[in-house]
């Protein structure tokens, strides 16, 4: 089972591992920092100059940081980090993966959970189907 959540919602205890998916973590405390499944410092950089300019929406989303990620997420660090995560889940542990953005539906969590269930993994804790960022393999 894999859950996404944000990272002020985790509870360790109800996981068998949890994966901080961010750049940067100080404190991991119980979680394992995973960067492999984030964005690239400058695909970061780039989030929040169009924060910063007021051009952060669900458009800018789609257009530029999709496309973006999913290049990443094509990587083979990325591919490793995803095949460990698959292979978890097939063997029955809980993973969560969590990250620091509220909003899921414009974060990087989203979109790796719509990489899981394009391949058919049940997916906790989204409110949605993103299955169409499944598209990864076709970049």
């Amino acid at each position: 089972m894999i859950t996404v959540t944000n990272i002020r919602n985790v509870n360790n205890a109800a996981y068998d591992e949890t994966w901080a998916i961010v750049r940067s973590l100080k404190n991991p405390g119980k979680m394992n920092h995973v960067p492999e499944l984030s964005p690239s410092w400058a695909l970061f950089k780039k989030y929040l100059r169009l924060k910063d300019a007021g051009k952060w929406n669900a458009d800018t989303f789609k257009s530029v940081y999709v496309p973006t990620f999913l290049k990443e997420m094509a990587g083979t660090e990325a591919q490793k980090k995803l095949s460990e995560l698959i292979e978890l889940d097939k063997q029955g542990k809980k993973i969560c993966l969590a990250c620091f953005c509220h909003d899921e539906a414009l974060c990087h969590r989203s979109i790796i959970a719509g990489i899981l269930q394009s391949m058919g993994i049940q997916v906790q804790g989204v409110k949605g189907d993103y299955s169409e960022y499944g598209r990864y393999k076709e970049i």
